[in-house]
């Protein structure tokens, strides 16, 4: 399936259907997620395949009582390596710098001013799953599956469930599996609603 094929079909799904998903499959799309790229290369992500029936109906409680999460066959934890507290760096330091180029240093400062530096970090990663995982979603769609992005979560909920390591944190959740029920159609806004040229 070529990938604007991919693209069009890529619906999310909330029910499917009892068939596994294979091994074969999982790999291809953690080979996808894999070849993601990063800022400054630095693939500070990791997976979790969840296939345990206990562990899938943790998780959907961890993500607001969601329990048709439990009922994919495979259950996808989208984590992020923490990376170093930008607080304690140099002021030249790259990354402060990017950040504070982005949001500015007030911001920045407020952001890392709060108490819990732990949660200070894990806001700063939240996007790092992000290109890696629809990675993984469009390859699911190239094997005719389907999957969900869950973003509502307890983040710090699903990482004890998951046992995950101090420095590792659960973002999101992504089931998989092959959608019980044909996708509809969907408008999209068009193409001259979405751009500018140059200038607004």
């Amino acid at each position: 399936m070529e990938i604007m094929e991919c693209i069009k079909k890529r619906r999310s799904a909330r029910s499917f259907t009892n068939q596994d998903v294979s091994d074969e499959v999982i790999s291809e799309m953690l080979e996808a997620a894999r070849l993601a790229p990063s800022g400054g290369n630095g693939q500070s992500w990791m997976f979790g395949v969840v296939r345990d029936d206990s562990l899938k109906k943790q998780l959907a409680m961890a993500a607001g009582e969601q329990m048709w999460i439990a009922q994919a066959p495979v259950v996808l934890a989208l984590c992020a390596v923490l990376n170093e507290d930008l607080s304690a760096v140099e002021e030249d330091d790259f990354g402060l710098i990017v950040n504070h180029t982005r949001f500015g240093k007030e911001f920045v400062d407020h952001v890392y001013s709060y108490p819990d530096k732990r949660m200070a970090n894990i806001f700063w990663n939240n996007g790092v799953p992000a290109i890696p995982g629809e990675h993984m979603f469009l390859r699911a769609v190239s094997f005719g599956l389907s999957a969900c992005w869950v973003g509502y979560l307890d983040v710090r909920k699903a990482s004890e469930i998951l046992n995950l390591p101090e420095d590792i944190v659960c973002l999101y959740l992504m089931p998989v599996g092959y959608a019980s029920s044909e996708a509809k159609p969907i408008e999209r806004k068009s193409i001259e609603e979405i751009t500018f040229v140059d200038r607004w």
